[in-house]
């Protein structure tokens, strides 16, 4: 019986790694304040994981800097293209 858990993409990384940034942004800075009172960290990292594949996100929030570096790559427009799509 194969008991191990099937690899987690690199999107998915990404993305859990987005949305533990998001909990504790929404909790503690204020600067996220109207995001919190809108979505929830999940929904907020699922779209911006997706919106960062297609290259039409912005990369310079501290939630993007947080998962860049969980992740170990660089916070540039190529780097996170190549991580997400490898």
């Amino acid at each position: 019986m194969n008991t191990q858990l099937p690899a987690q993409s690199n999107l998915d990384k990404f993305t859990q790694a987005l949305e533990l940034a998001y909990v504790d942004l929404f909790a503690n800075n204020p600067e996220y304040a109207y995001s919190a009172s809108r979505t929830t960290p999940q929904a907020l990292a699922s779209k911006m994981a997706s919106c960062l594949v297609t290259g039409d996100a912005n990369k310079y929030g501290e939630g993007i800097r947080r998962a860049c570096k969980a992740c170990g790559i660089k916070q540039t427009y190529k780097a996170i293209s190549a991580f997400l799509q490898a």
